[in-house]
């Protein structure tokens, strides 16, 4: 069973066909989109999922173009749970029938902090269940997920303590191990940082033994991100019954 999280950059435009194809090709059972934008392409996006039978939630932050996507094929309900503060950024948590989902599009600079404090509280509101926290955090570590020569992240010590206090696991990092290096987007200066992230609870880690990647292969050709490839450990019934 696969997962797809992936940052369309600014809605997708006249890219959204060559987004809708390389899903097609991952055939995903869930699937996350920042950088959504309620528009011809969202409405692209939404006839895509809606042709392949799935279930859908869209939101922005009310003030700003961009905001989320979320289809799966098990059905879910979902509400904005972003802070309660002016700007940009989007916090959709997805309820499915144990899993819950946060699929986030972070803002930048010190504007995430207040986003950051809500993802670890959500955290431990549903540590009893099956937790996901799946985006474009705009964030990274401080030393391990950006060039050396980038500009230094804004709230590296609150994206830090995610797997800190609030007790997640940074799935990439747990396949890959502490030293590697990817990044899942290049800025015009060539630096490189790693701002999409997949970050899960234990009880998530149990029910679906997953494997993270990413693949690189969208970036520069129809967005300037790199995918989060999630796969769980198993199919059918009795498998997506421990999670959806």
């Amino acid at each position: 069973m696969r997962m797809v999280c992936l940052n369309i950059r600014a809605g997708g435009g006249r890219r959204i066909g060559a987004v809708a194809e390389y899903l097609d090709a991952q055939n995903p059972h869930t699937v996350v989109l920042t950088e959504w934008r309620d528009g011809l392409a969202g409405v692209a996006v939404e006839a895509w999922a809606q042709g392949r039978g799935m279930h859908m939630a869209r939101t922005t932050d009310g003030g700003t173009a961009n905001g989320v996507f979320v289809a799966s094929r098990a059905p879910f309900t979902a509400e904005s749970l972003r802070p309660n503060v002016p700007g940009a950024g989007v916090l959709m948590l997805a309820r499915f029938r144990r899993l819950r989902l946060l699929a986030c599009y972070f803002p930048i600079q010190r504007s995430k902090a207040p986003f950051f404090a809500r993802c670890s509280e959500l955290a431990g509101q549903e540590s009893r269940r099956p937790f996901l926290l799946l985006g474009d955090l705009n964030t990274g570590n401080q030393i391990k997920d950006r060039d050396p020569r980038g500009v230094r992240y804004h709230c590296a010590e609150d994206f830090d303590a995610l797997t800190g206090a609030a007790r997640l696991t940074d799935l990439w990092r747990r396949n890959h191990g502490d030293a590697a290096r990817e990044w899942t987007w290049v800025s015009h200066r060539n630096n490189g940082f790693r701002l999409d992230h997949a970050l899960a609870n234990r009880r998530f880690l149990a029910a679906a033994d997953p494997s993270c990647r990413y693949d690189h292969a969208p970036r520069g050709a129809f967005t300037d991100h790199s995918a989060i490839v999630l796969d769980c450990g198993g199919g059918g019934d009795a498998f997506l019954s421990r999670l959806f």
